[in-house]
């Protein structure tokens, strides 16, 4: 009985993980779809539609890029976590949708750990903004006395974006309190930066780098560890007195739980090909975007890093979508 029932077992693993070097050793035999949650020529869309040019030759079949909207991210992410895992679905997301929609919605029923991590793909840095004019605080120390003296008011692109947290973030590491004014995506908020109706706004360099590049904005800080190359000459938070705050878009490739590991790597190899090429790397910093170089093991602490940081974030704020 015993010795039936190890061959049973021993048949039993063999079936399962040769069925899996199978699929790995034949993956991809058709197009693969790349899901993305925005719309066609949103950052993401761009990056995506960028990524699966590169990818498609590498891997011998065609990515194709479908754009799943609706909902802050909810649908794309979710037909993703129906998907097979067999490595012909996979998802380009990024922190927000990650870390921000499922504590802000109910209706988003996936997190994380619905996903296995396939590979990093970028990091867009942030700065901290006012309009470029006489009367506007001309350090982080001048705009945090600002915000302290009376009441004062912030820009975002949307109530739970990064723009929104992250400003929130620096407000509370200062110590300080302002008044949060949401827009309708970054470009309306910066506007109305410009023309006064708001302090400060805490963006994207992709969506503010023109308007820093013309004069018409004035970047105090940027909000990684080190300073940005395409901005030398402006102090990181740190530097500037208010440690400890990192603010950045994290974008990568995943795919539904349960993809086999012999995949996932095939699609990771690719990847790190793609973003290894000088044209691609070019092209990344033509919109202020870094690729995101780190091992698989430095992008789940990245991850982790991140849903530690903004998750708690949108529970103590309240914030709630419907």
């Amino acid at each position: 009985m015993l010795q039936s029932m190890g061959r049973y077992w021993g048949a039993l693993v063999l079936t399962v993980f040769g069925g899996a070097t199978a699929l790995a050793d034949t993956y991809p035999s058709k197009p693969i779809t790349l899901v993305v949650t925005q719309g066609a020529g949103s950052g993401s869309d761009v990056t995506a539609r960028l990524l699966a040019g590169y990818m498609g030759p590498l891997l011998g079949q065609n990515v194709v890029v479908e754009n799943r909207v609706g909902a802050s991210g909810i649908i794309g992410h979710q037909s993703v976590v129906r998907a097979a895992p067999d490595g012909y679905t996979l998802l380009f997301t990024s922190t927000a949708g990650l870390f921000v929609v499922p504590v802000m919605n109910a209706n988003a029923k996936y997190s994380l750990s619905d996903f296995v991590p396939v590979a990093p793909v970028m990091r867009a840095p942030f700065a901290v903004l006012v309009a470029n004019t006489p009367a506007a605080p001309k350090t982080m120390n001048e705009l945090i006395q600002t915000v302290r003296a009376k009441p004062q008011s912030f820009a975002s692109a949307g109530i739970g974006t990064m723009t929104h947290l992250g400003s929130e973030l620096v407000l509370r590491k200062a110590g300080v309190q302002a008044t949060h004014v949401p827009y309708k995506g970054s470009g309306a908020a910066l506007t109305d930066l410009m023309g006064g109706q708001v302090l400060f706004a805490t963006d994207s360099l992709t969506a503010s780098m023109p308007l820093i590049r013309s004069g018409k904005l004035r970047a105090l800080a940027t909000t990684d560890l080190a300073r940005e190359g395409s901005l030398p000459d402006v102090p990181t938070l740190s530097e500037a007195g208010i440690p400890g705050v990192q603010v950045a878009a994290i974008g990568g490739l995943f795919a539904p739980k349960g993809t086999p590991k012999e995949v996932v790597d095939k699609i990771a190899t690719a990847t790190a090909k793609v973003l290894a090429n000088p044209d691609v790397a070019q092209r990344f910093a033509a919109v202020e975007t870094d690729p995101l170089k780190v091992s698989m093991s430095a992008f789940n602490d990245l991850l982790r890093k991140e849903a530690d940081t903004w998750s708690p974030l949108v529970r103590q704020l309240d914030l709630k979508q419907e």
